[in-house]
């Protein structure tokens, strides 16, 4: 599971491609004659170039730099020099339109681009405090703060998550994607799920299966989706062997690629695992044909044949 987050094109992200990336930020000389609003479509449009350009200044080098300090600093610098210019549209653009809430969430996003997260959770806030009904912001608020809790272990910020989220898919309940983010966001934060809406940990995970079905029914063909629904399974105690399989078998026939194929064939694979039926393992992981998922795939063989060889030991 994850969150459609802002990624950060800075030395750390070096070594985490890919990721789901938004790309928010541009450069324009602001003018007067032309409108606000097409004044920040300018800077949008000539922001995915500028980030477009940097993701290729990092797959272009992502060896070398990989190995050599040198080239890291001097990459590091020159799209520290680039977002610069691209920060100072922004804020001139804000000066000029401290009010224009789109331009502020835009901007939040391009600060999480360069791991400003302080920076753009108040960018996010303001914005809110403008137009506290714009789902937007309040989708994104709650999936920065998700992310940060995630990567910083520090979840000081979840319940102003939970609120955000649940505000967000009722004024927007015909966007799925904010469905999708509430329902990872309860997945990923539990404890902190009951604790917020004073209910048991399986009832938190059958409002997160609720959410992801309200998603897939407002975009049926989305495998992220049915994968992740498929997963929350895996939370509920005791575990629910058929209705995994059930899950992963929706997941299946929305698939549309090998690689997402190869991973509810895994996905199942584990769930047969789980639930004791060694001998569907290899049966399951027979069925996987991709170049992906290889390690676990072995490891789980490996583990399936020694449970079939210690039952067999028993008669």
């Amino acid at each position: 599971m994850y969150y459609e987050h802002f990624d950060t094109y800075t030395l750390s992200s070096v070594y985490r491609l890919p990721y789901i990336i938004i790309l928010y930020a541009g450069i324009l000389c602001l003018g007067h004659s032309a409108s606000p609003d097409s004044q920040l479509n300018k800077i949008l449009q000539a922001d995915n170039k500028a980030m477009t350009q940097i993701t290729r200044w990092i797959h272009e080098d992502l060896d070398l730099i990989r190995n050599n300090e040198t080239e890291r600093h001097t990459l590091a610098l020159r799209i520290h020099n680039r977002l610069e210019t691209v920060k100072q549209q922004y804020l001139k653009f804000l000066k000029l339109h401290p009010k224009h809430t789109k331009a502020r969430i835009a901007y939040a996003s391009f600060l999480t681009n360069v791991d400003n997260r302080q920076g753009a959770t108040e960018q996010w806030r303001q914005a809110l405090i403008e137009e506290p009904k714009n789902a937007a912001a309040l989708n994104n608020l709650a999936t920065h703060l998700g992310t940060i809790a995630l990567q910083a272990n520090n979840t000081d910020g979840i319940e102003q998550a939970f609120k955000a989220m649940s505000k967000a898919v009722t004024l927007a309940p015909r966007q799925p994607l904010y469905h999708h983010n509430y329902a990872t966001l309860l997945c990923s934060f539990t404890v902190q799920a009951t604790k917020f809406y004073q209910i048991r940990s399986n009832q938190v995970i059958r409002k997160a299966i609720s959410e992801y079905d309200l998603a897939l029914k407002l975009k049926p063909d989305k495998f992220e989706f049915a994968a992740d629904r498929a997963e929350a399974y895996l939370d509920l105690s005791p575990f629910r062997y058929q209705e995994t399989l059930k899950a992963w078998s929706m997941a299946l026939r929305i698939a549309s690629t090998q690689d997402e194929r190869d991973w509810a064939y895994l996905q199942t694979a584990i769930a047969h695992y789980k639930a004791n039926q060694w001998n569907n393992v290899p049966l399951t992981l027979d069925k996987m044909s991709g170049e992906h998922h290889k390690p676990l795939l072995n490891q789980l063989r490996n583990a399936s044949t020694e449970k079939i060889k210690a039952e067999k030991l028993k008669r």
